[in-house]
């Protein structure tokens, strides 16, 4: 799926898409969770308000240098 045609579903249809993707991590941004996915053919961020129990927008990209905020957090192994 490409990003243009993750953009044109509707946000049950992109929660959908999400779900059967691969959760690759987790940080906070603005006060809300964010979690990453990967789906083929792209990447989507789920921004989740947890006060408000509800997911308030995704964000789909291919630039793989928007994946740097999850590497800053991992840790590798010498």
């Amino acid at each position: 799926m490409t990003v243009y045609e993750f953009n044109d579903l509707d946000q049950q249809e992109k929660a959908e898409a999400v779900w059967r993707g691969t959760f690759l991590a987790e940080r906070i941004a603005g006060g809300l969770h964010v979690q990453l996915y990967s789906l083929p053919g792209c990447y989507v961020e789920v921004f989740y308000d947890q006060a408000a129990n509800q997911i308030t927008r995704f964000e789909a990209f291919t630039n793989k240098q928007l994946l740097a905020p999850y590497l800053a957090q991992t840790n590798f192994p010498i």
